[in-house]
């Protein structure tokens, strides 16, 4: 059957909530569309979507951005059911009442902290922390260490002698300080969507998934969105429906809407694609987290477990931001031979980095098309560093991370700071010529179909997803942020397919 219900394209961090949420009801067919591949069962995963490191390779896009003038780097997102929920490092932080208050300033009162936490409380089973904040029933696990790593216990150490709270948990509303990073990883296994949500939605006769499905387009018919046209190996497929959701991410949904006919007049004439609406917020207003590293030589012979990578942050405010939840320090404790040869080269000692990574930066990008063939990748342009006070504020950062790494609490695990040298910490010209070369990003990008009133130009979406001028179309899932949260995305796009879910079981469009 080629008609249903609710077509959700995108099995990725809110596409497959909202697919599971919408199945529940019985009478209401349900079909999912995923361009990768599809494991059905935790038993038939590959290695790299179980052990929770970032996966770059075996189910990526294989995208790149432009970063800074001159600068790419490899840009990866998720291609299998769960999407980059299923490749990630499984951070699972929540934004801050202050995220979703500017939310509120930019005209969608229907995101308050107050309304979305319900939701972060839905999708989650806190392991660790209780109280009215939490959720200890939902789908996705969260943990988090045991027993911090000596090195990690150091950090928090140092993080206190310089005045910074020490917080058990980082998802508290008021959580501005160092302490264990959450995770949703149970049994040593990265759960991702697909794990949580459609694991147990799999029996129900009224859920269709569907892999290796590459969207073309959404079908529109004076004015409503009807069908999807999708490449499915064999030839272009059509499925008719009654409503169409894009889960495609900040990255994916923009080039579906384009060659859709939804999008910026200059770029659908450029391409020769009939306009069906004038959009010029859709690919606009791309953002993304701006990380850096200050790297130190570890040494050796210390106490620690080679798989352990990531177990505790900093979240505190560079010295010139009035924001207290401006920056984000996670330290990286790199001791076995597979994360030292995957993320720094296999220099021949352990590596102790610290990472300072913008959560609130002023620059804006662009994801965009440059062909109406779906094979074709996307241009991705992040910008980084066009608004000065992010270079300054980034800039802060690595002093503050280099002053850190050099603390006595951490002299009996760090030998010296390996990079940048000492030349690029003299003078601001040599920092921001080595952030603008240097750069790379937290992976997190937002906003490219923002949410926002009908008197915002460049809002694709109303504050509900629907896209304004089709109806029966919506979208769920990173790009409808009207900006970042301060956190790791992940569990923010998790909170929004729950959220809009629930929005589509009670009404009719």
């Amino acid at each position: 059957m080629n008609q249903y219900d609710e077509i959700v394209v995108g099995a990725g961090s809110a596409g497959a909530v909202i697919a599971a949420r919408l199945s529940r009801e019985s009478d209401r067919t349900v079909l999912l569309l995923e361009a990768g591949p599809d494991y059905a069962a935790i038993d038939q995963l590959p290695e790299d979507l179980r052990d929770p490191w970032i996966s770059l390779v075996a189910h990526d896009w294989g995208y790149s951005a432009t970063a800074t003038p001159g600068h790419q780097f490899p840009y990866p997102r998720g291609k299998v059911t769960g999407g980059s929920s299923a490749v990630n490092n499984a951070a699972a932080t929540r934004g801050l009442p202050q995220d979703f208050a500017r939310w509120v300033e930019l005209g969608n009162p229907r995101w308050s902290f107050a309304e979305v936490l319900p939701y972060y409380r839905k999708l989650e089973h806190d392991a660790d922390c209780g109280g009215d904040f939490h959720g200890h029933s939902g789908p996705v696990w969260i943990e988090r260490p045991r027993r911090l790593q000596p090195v990690s216990r150091a950090f928090i150490d140092a993080a206190c002698a310089i005045g910074c709270a020490e917080v058990a948990d980082l998802n508290h509303p008021a959580a501005i300080g160092a302490g264990p990073v959450p995770h949703n990883i149970r049994g040593g296994i990265r759960l991702s969507t697909a794990l949580a949500y459609l694991t147990p939605a799999r029996p129900r006769r009224n859920l269709t998934v569907r892999a290796r499905c590459l969207i073309n387009r959404v079908l529109i018919e004076n004015g409503r969105a009807v069908g999807v046209e999708a490449d499915t190996g064999a030839g272009a497929e059509r499925f008719m429906g009654a409503r169409i959701t894009l889960c495609a991410g900040a990255v994916g949904t923009p080039p579906i809407l384009m060659r859709s006919g939804i999008g910026p007049r200059a770029v659908l004439e450029r391409l020769s694609i009939p306009l069906v609406r004038d959009a010029p917020g859709v690919g606009a207003n791309l953002i993304d987290h701006p990380v850096i590293m200050v790297v130190a030589r570890g040494k050796s012979g210390v106490e620690h477990d080679p798989a352990v990578f990531w177990e505790v942050t900093l979240r505190g405010n560079a010295g010139g931001s009035a924001r207290p939840h401006e920056m984000m320090f996670p330290l990286l404790s790199a001791y076995g031979d597979r994360i030292l040869r995957d993320y720094f080269g296999a220099p021949g000692y352990p590596v102790i980095a610290l990472c300072p990574a913008l959560q609130q930066p002023r620059s804006r990008g662009t994801v965009t098309i440059a062909s109406a063939d779906p094979r074709q990748p996307p241009v991705i342009d992040l910008n980084l560093f066009s608004h000065p006070d992010d270079i300054r504020l980034v800039s802060e950062g690595m002093h503050i991370a280099r002053s850190l790494l050099l603390r006595p609490e951490l002299s009996a695990y760090v030998d010296r700071i390996a990079a940048p040298e000492d030349a690029i910490f003299s003078a601001p010209q040599n920092m921001a010529a080595f952030l603008r070369a240097n750069c790379y990003t937290g992976y997190h990008p937002v906003a490219t179909c923002k949410m926002g009133p009908d008197s915002d130009p460049n809002a694709v979406v109303d504050q509900y997803g629907r896209v304004r001028g089709v109806s029966r179309l919506r979208i769920a899932d990173a790009s409808i942020m009207p900006n970042i949260v301060s956190a790791p995305t992940n569990l923010t796009c998790i909170m929004i397919g729950e959220r809009a879910a629930d929005w589509m079981l009670r009404e009719d469009d």
